[in-house]
C-alpha cells in the first residue's frame, strides 16, 4: 500500500529562518530607538523608586506627595475635583517640563532626566504601597493607580520622543549643520499640536484617575 504524502509549502525545513539584516536593525534603532530609550529611563527610575521607598520613613515619603501619590489618607478623604485637580497637576509638571525642554537647543539629556524623575515617582509609589500596604497595597496600586499612570506614561513617552527631535533640530540649526525644510513657524505650530495630543491623554489619564479614585479606593484597607 502506498503513503499519501502531504505537501504543505510553509513547512519546507530546507529553508533557513529569515534574519534581522545590520540594515534592518538599523533601521528599528532609527525608528524606534529614541521611544526605547525613554522606556529604559522610565524603567530605570521605577527600580530606583522602589527601592528607595523600601529604604525611606513614612512621614519623608509623604512629603513627596505632590509630584507622586504617597499621603493615601489626605487623598481619599478629598472630593471628586480635588483628587481630579491633584492627579493631573502631578502629571502635567512632567510633561510641561518635557515640552519646554523640547524649545531648548541643550534640552535632550534634561528630557531623559524628567522621565528618570518621573519612573522614580512611579517606584516610590509602587514600592510604597507594597512595603506599608501588603497585599492590599498591591492590589491598590495595580487596580487603582496603574490603569492611569501607565496611559500617562505612554502619553510622555510619546512626546519625549517629538521633544527629542524638535531639540536636536534646533540644536543642528544653530550649529549650522541643519537646513530648514519648511519654515520654523510651521515646526513649532506641528509640535505644540502634538503637545495638545499629550496633554488630551493626560486629561484622560486623570478623569480615569479620579473615578478609580472615587468609587473603588474606599473598598482597600491598609
Amino acid at each position: 500500500m502506498k503513503g499519501i504524502v502531504l505537501s504543505f509549502p510553509g513547512l519546507d525545513k530546507s529553508k533557513k529562518p529569515n534574519r534581522i539584516g545590520m540594515s534592518e536593525l538599523r533601521y528599528y534603532i532609527k525608528r524606534y530607538g529614541v521611544r526605547a530609550a525613554f522606556v529604559f529611563a522610565l524603567l530605570t527610575g521605577l527600580a530606583c523608586g522602589a527601592v528607595y521607598a523600601v529604604n525611606s520613613d513614612i512621614e519623608m515619603l509623604k512629603s513627596l506627595d505632590f509630584l507622586f501619590t504617597t499621603n493615601l489618607e489626605a487623598r481619599m478623604s478629598n472630593g471628586f475635583l480635588n483628587t481630579f485637580c491633584a492627579c493631573f497637576a502631578s502629571d502635567f509638571i512632567f510633561l510641561l517640563t518635557v515640552f519646554l525642554l523640547g524649545f531648548a537647543p541643550w534640552g535632550i539629556p534634561f528630557a531623559f532626566a524628567a522621565a528618570l524623575f518621573k519612573g522614580f515617582g512611579t517606584g516610590i509609589t509602587a514600592g510604597y504601597l507594597c512595603v506599608f500596604g501588603a497585599l492590599s497595597g498591591a492590589g491598590f496600586y495595580l487596580l487603582i493607580l496603574l490603569p492611569g499612570t501607565f496611559l500617562f506614561c505612554a502619553a510622555l513617552v510619546m512626546f519625549s520622543n517629538h521633544a527629542f527631535y524638535f531639540s536636536k533640530r534646533l540644536f543642528l540649526l544653530l550649529a549650522g549643520k541643519y537646513t530648514l525644510a519648511q519654515s520654523l513657524r510651521s515646526c513649532v505650530v506641528s509640535y505644540c499640536s502634538r503637545f495638545l495630543s499629550a496633554l488630551t491623554a493626560t486629561f484622560f489619564a486623570a478623569v480615569l484617575d479620579t473615578v478609580l479614585w472615587t468609587f473603588f479606593a474606599g473598598a482597600f484597607n491598609f
